[in-house]
């Protein structure tokens, strides 16, 4: 009657259709969960702010931040990337962002983020003269890699001061 190749269509479609359904579904469970990540960050020192090279603004800056992104993570939650930047407005750029630290966290238990005097990981470097004196924010952002599903992402931003006025050496 139907040939082996008609029953095999029939059989991967209904499990390729039943395996959409499922991933619609798990998808569809992200949608529900409300997290509430605490976090708590904040500069702790401007040890350097210099002149590089090239006319260039070059800061060494440590930072505080604790975070609990535990509430983040679902059943459904591969993995997070999580990174702080910092934030400052110049007349030729309204948002300057620099990367300062970041990490990926697999495992829920350990999503309660803890540093201390933390040096930058990447250079804060400016590649003007644009640093001093400047307005900063540190904003943690965290990246939710699901198993299925979209990617997204959430911050949380904090006003930390004013840069110094003249160079730290």
């Amino acid at each position: 009657m139907h040939s082996v190749w008609t029953r095999a269509n029939t059989v991967l479609t209904l499990f390729g259709t039943v395996a959409a359904v499922l991933c619609l579904l798990t998808t569809g469970t992200d949608l529900l969960h409300k997290p509430d990540p605490k976090v708590k960050l904040g500069l702790r020192d401007v040890r350097r702010l210099v002149q590089h090279n090239g006319g260039r603004e070059h800061a060494a800056v440590t930072f505080d931040l604790d975070a609990d992104l535990r509430s983040v993570f679902t059943w459904n939650t591969k993995q997070l990337f999580v990174y702080v930047q910092a934030e400052y407005e110049t007349s030729e750029n309204r948002v300057n962002q620099i990367v300062m630290w970041d990490s990926i966290v697999q495992q829920q238990d350990k999503a309660h983020v803890r540093l201390n005097n933390h040096k930058t990981k990447y250079a804060f470097i400016d590649p003007g003269r644009n640093l001093r004196g400047r307005s900063l924010n540190l904003t943690l952002v965290w990246c939710v890699m699901p198993r299925v599903g979209r990617m997204y992402s959430q911050q949380s931003t904090h006003y930390v001061g004013k840069l110094p006025a003249s160079y730290v050496h």
